[in-house]
């Protein structure tokens, strides 16, 4: 079983600014102003553009600073400990700020009189619950097809677990209920 999520390069930037963010709330006030100008020195010694909010350019400082895992580690920790990586993604309180994408957690192949799909499970953290919603690729090429907001529970690993669970005959039914005409 693979998985499979295009934006996986820009989570990870997003972890390390919410990491950078993070370190940002618990330093002590007096020693931000000193940070500060080694971070506009840093943007302008690395040709970084140097954002006009104060704030984005020390995090971004920071997120270059801290010695925060590759991006191949933090993979490899997302793929083996998905559900911690989920929570602090979308349960932070940075998190709860903003709204939050979709993130593919899980994707299989599956096959309907003879095309290939590829299904792929979707979550995100919606009214204090996890949502989510199944999208059929088709292999040969074609268009994406999705169905609604189908799963809702409390724990992210649910909606996973059932969704490994599925045989082919029951994404078949989903995969029909979305198909035009």
């Amino acid at each position: 079983m693979d998985r499979q999520d295009p934006h996986l390069e820009s989570r990870y930037e997003q972890y390390r600014r919410r990491q950078a963010r993070g370190l940002v709330s618990i330093l002590p006030r007096e020693a931000i102003r000193p940070l500060y100008a080694r971070a506009r020195e840093w943007g302008r010694n690395s040709g970084v553009r140097v954002e006009k909010d104060p704030l984005a350019t020390l995090v971004l400082f920071l997120a270059h600073i801290l010695p925060l895992p590759p991006f191949q580690v933090w993979l490899n920790d997302r793929l083996a400990n998905l559900e911690a990586h989920l929570r602090e993604e979308f349960e932070s309180p940075q998190a709860r700020s903003r709204t939050t994408a979709p993130v593919t957690v899980e994707s299989r192949r599956m096959e309907m009189e003879g095309r290939h799909w590829r299904a792929a499970l979707h979550l995100f953290l919606g009214h204090e619950v996890w949502r989510g919603f199944i999208t059929f690729h088709p292999l040969e090429g074609g268009e994406v097809l999705r169905t609604a907001d189908i799963f809702r529970e409390e724990d992210p690993e649910e909606i996973r677990t059932r969704f490994r669970g599925y045989q082919n005959h029951t994404l078949q039914a989903f995969l029909r209920s979305v198909l035009p005409g």
